[in-house]
């Protein structure tokens, strides 16, 4: 059985994940992929891949079996369809139920790994509390495209969301990884790439000159880098700034 493991600070005696900066998240990613890839390659990690390569997660020493299912319709609260969840039963201790939407999802490959990565960070990082507590009701939504990579107020919900999103970009699409294609990617189109620090990436490679980087350049790169990581552009674009791989662009 592949046996899939992370561990990360939470609160005690309660098992809540305490609040992380997005280096420690990704991090914790990393090490996921690792496990499930046998290694760290840039390539795609396809929804199917994820949910057959974790069949048992043991997060903070918790045991779950992830239980997926990706063919029944999924939806919120007020019964609006959404495009994943992630449930917790205590009437059923040993798993973690975990749902991608394929009316919401389509034909998207993309958004279907996105949603899947950011499901399995919330399995990883509220399962253990969940367990603890034995909540009966322990449930979390991705109601779109544009959630995985929301916002808002700084309260349990907001780092719950922002946890399950920076662990769904360090899963698919590394610091590291990225960084290193991008390197190599850049010059195939132009693409200006200058010394600079303050960065996720490897130490010691170049960023991408943010002030000499047009549109049209900026469209080829991204989706080059999309086709090589399974993703979306956008979620390529999210992830450079980000990383801070690209000068100019700030902290986001």
């Amino acid at each position: 059985m592949a046996v899939v493991t992370a561990t990360f600070p939470s609160v005690l005696p309660t098992g809540e994940a305490r609040p992380l900066a997005a280096s420690a998240i990704w991090s914790i990613a990393r090490d996921v992929r690792r496990q499930i890839c046998g290694g760290l390659w840039a390539k795609p990690l396809p929804a199917d891949t994820l949910i057959r390569r974790v069949e048992l997660l043991v997060a903070n020493r918790i045991r779950f079996v992830p239980v997926w299912d990706c063919r029944n319709e999924v939806h919120d609260e007020q019964g609006r369809p959404v495009a994943g969840a992630c449930e917790y039963d205590p009437d059923s201790p040993e798993n973690i139920y975990l749902s991608l939407n394929p009316t919401v999802i389509g034909e998207r490959p993309d958004l279907a790994a996105s949603t899947a990565a950011h499901e399995l960070g919330h399995a990883i990082f509220e399962g253990p509390a969940s367990v603890i507590a034995c909540r009966s009701i322990s449930r979390h939504v991705t109601p779109d495209e544009q959630h995985l990579d929301s916002g808002g107020p700084k309260n349990q919900e907001y780092w719950s969301e922002y946890r399950a999103n920076e662990f769904m970009g360090g899963l698919l699409a590394p610091p590291d990884l990225l960084h290193r294609t991008m390197v190599i990617r850049a010059p195939e189109f132009g693409i200006t790439l200058i010394n600079g620090s303050g960065h996720a990436g490897k130490p010691g490679y170049p960023l991408i000159d943010g002030r000499r980087w047009g549109m049209g350049e900026q469209d080829v790169l991204l989706d080059d880098l999309a086709g090589i990581f399974g993703v979306s552009p956008s979620f390529i674009w999210v992830r450079l700034r980000k990383y801070r791989l690209v000068t100019g662009q700030g902290r986001v």
